[in-house]
């Protein structure tokens, strides 16, 4: 089955649509005439009051039809679709058709999102037609204004625009892009959707999507920011996302085409994006392999790409694929990596540099800090130490099996340690990830309310299952997952930790509490959004010199990721660690790779011995429990027989 169901957003609305729609479903009709406080049908039909262009009625008005009509089809004995899609707006509509949420619980998001967006400060869009994206970013680059996005990316010849009002209504944009041979066409709306414009609108649509319980999907969803499709659960974070990213339209349908599906069905008043299909249909965008429908969510696109996109490094078959593997918040304790400090020149060198640029910014030693000798057994969980300290012990564990003559063919980063991994892949230089994770720590101390984080040892669905066990907690990330074994974490206020600890022991169900004093990976952390994305922003970024394995994405580092390094710094601690998901497509031949466990616990071990098999070859470096001079040497031995290279350990 090769059929996509798609759905429109706003712009397609029109008065008299959904009439015979109303009539068939009066039930449903009637609960959303409650909900609403004001006749569906009338808005719809009559438009008595002229309000249905406006967008906190344009949302469920439009929504209604559409989800409606699905209805409709699938009543008739339709055939369901393969997969789904929607514009903006239309993606709530597709959710639906998936199974996310009911037609009444689907309202009321759209009905939320619609008032919140209708509050947005005054903005302004724009289309640019007849030039590609590619050339839209690189005038946009050149123009003096920085508060314009791209919002959407229709097909080849169509982007819009979205940003501060004056700034799009600027006689020199439009005269850039008419120079260029564009078409520019300001269009009827009173606010910069899906722009950073909207961020606080976003902040607070994540609040109220809390509140909220999503089912599993059913039918594969194409997220709007990826060009993805959505995970089946856990996807309360691209719906928070749409609404600043742009819509990539052109990629989505792009995508789906190479994947083999050619039969486009629109539900929902209008056929804009019937006339868009049959546009990419000539022109669709050249993409490097077609996207799984079950699988990783890929990083968002750049709000403002800083010019043509880099190609993501090539790789080529060889031997086994030696990959580096970092870990992040939870895995520390104090005396981490003090052996080989005391054993290894190349190590303690590395970690002296790190120290000396964190006396310098913090007027204390960081190495004094890790290896208080007074402090052993206690929690190491002041973040003004960790923060530093971790990303300190990756990169010095780096440095270690370079001076042994090992390098890695790919990196990994999961959580904190991705910033590491971007770092030995060359895409930013040590100094800069060092000085944001040192400023990225003081936000969290100064900003963020106190939190907490949960491991737990089983199946990743019981926090679907028993919701009244993590009320109030955020899934933080998966690590692995069966049928009957798991691991998973959960992050939120540190009382709500307690308390899940506590119901869980109670249920005979194993978890740990990490650490850490803050809620990484939930919105505990969204009051330092701007500020962390500003951090990002401040990086000077590189084409990494190897693949980056990303857990946020699920995917390697792609192109967009690197011209959109303010979203990729703020992803890395605040998006769903899923490195599951990143096992399980990027990494699921244990024949082509060796995984080398540079966390400071030997936590990706752990992984792989108790989630993954035997067949998933690799080893340690350091943990918590000593003899980190033989760990250091049994993992050069196994480089060795990988590599066929000689260690300079002796």
């Amino acid at each position: 089955m090769t059929s996509v169901y798609v759905f429109p957003g706003q712009g397609s609305q029109r008065k008299g649509m959904g009439k015979e729609l109303f009539e068939k479903y009066p039930d449903l009709v009637a609960r959303a005439d409650r909900l609403l406080g004001y006749s569906l049908r009338d808005l719809c039909v009559d438009d008595p009051d002229r309000v249905l262009h406006r967008t906190e009625y344009t949302q469920p008005a439009l929504y209604a039809v559409s989800a409606l009509q699905y209805l409709d089809h699938v009543d008739s004995g339709g055939a369901p679709p393969a997969v789904v899609a929607g514009h903006s707006l239309g993606e709530y509509s597709a959710l639906f058709a998936a199974g996310a949420f009911d037609f009444v619980t689907g309202l009321d998001l759209v009905r939320r999102r619609g008032e919140l967006m209708s509050r947005a400060p005054k903005g302004a869009m724009a289309a640019v037609v007849n030039l590609d994206q590619e050339r839209v970013a690189e005038i946009l680059a050149a123009l003096p204004y920085s508060g314009i996005d791209i919002a959407n990316i229709n097909s080849r010849g169509q982007c819009i625009l979205s940003g501060v009002h004056d700034e799009i209504h600027a006689p020199a944009v439009r005269a850039a892009y008419t120079e260029a041979g564009a078409r520019f066409v300001p269009l009827n709306v009173s606010a910069a959707f899906h722009s950073r414009c909207m961020a606080d609108v976003q902040d607070e649509f994540a609040r109220h999507l809390a509140g909220v319980a999503f089912r599993p999907l059913r039918i594969p969803v194409i997220a709007n920011c990826t060009a993805r499709p959505y995970p089946t659960t856990g996807y309360t974070d691209l719906l928070v996302r749409q609404i600043s990213s742009p819509v990539r339209w052109y990629e989505s349908v792009s995508r789906l085409l190479a994947s083999g599906h050619d039969d486009f069905r629109e539900f929902g008043p209008g056929d804009v994006l019937t006339k868009l299909t049959a546009k990419i249909r000539e022109e669709p965008l050249a993409v490097a392999e077609p996207s799984p429908l079950s699988g990783p969510v890929a990083p968002p696109h750049p709000s403002v790409p800083a010019g043509p996109p880099r190609p993501a490094p090539h790789r080529t078959a060889r031997r086994p694929e030696v990959v580096f593997m970092y870990g992040g918040q939870g895995t520390q304790y104090y005396r981490m990596g003090q052996e080989l400090y005391d054993t290894h020149p190349a190590f303690r060198e590395a970690m002296d540099r790190c120290s000396a640029q964190y006396e310098a910014a913090q007027g204390t030693s960081l190495v004094a800090a890790m290896h208080d000798g007074t402090r052993r057994g206690q929690d190491f969980d002041d973040i003004l130490h960790t923060h530093a300290a971790l990303y300190s012990v990756g990169w010095s564990l780096t440095e270690a099996l370079r001076a042994e003559g090992f390098r890695p063919d790919a990196v990994l980063g999961h959580s904190l340690g991705e910033y590491v991994a971007a770092t030995v892949a060359g895409a930013m230089s040590f100094e800069d990830g060092l000085d944001l994770v040192m400023k990225q720590a003081h936000l969290l101390e100064l900003r963020c309310r106190p939190g907490g984080m949960l491991s737990v040892l089983a199946p990743p669905s019981l926090y679907q299952r028993r919701r009244d066990l993590f009320a109030g907690l955020a899934l933080a990330g998966v690590n692995f997952h069966g049928e009957d074994t798991g691991n998973f974490v959960v992050s939120g206020e540190a009382e709500r930790v307690t308390e899940a600890r506590a119901a869980l022991d109670r249920e005979g169900v194993i978890a740990v509490r990490l650490p850490v004093r803050h809620g990484f990976h939930s919105s505990l952390l969204d009051d330092i959004r701007h500020e962390c994305r500003s951090l990002g922003r401040a990086v000077t970024v590189n084409s990494p010199g190897l693949p980056v394995y990303s857990c946020v994405y699920a995917a390697e580092l792609d192109a967009t990721a690197l011209t959109g390094w303010d979203d990729y710094a703020w992803d890395v601690v605040r998006g769903r660690v899923r490195f599951d998901e990143l096992m399980a497509t990027a990494l699921r031949d244990p024949a082509r790779h060796y995984f080398v466990d540079l966390s400071a616990s030997g936590s990706f071990a752990n992984f792989l011995k108790h989630g993954y098999g035997p067949g998933y070859r690799g080893a340690f470096a350091i943990n918590q429990f000593g003899n980190n001079a033989a760990s250091m040497r049994r993992l050069c031995e196994g480089l060795e027989e990988i590599t066929g290279r000689a260690s300079a350990l002796v």
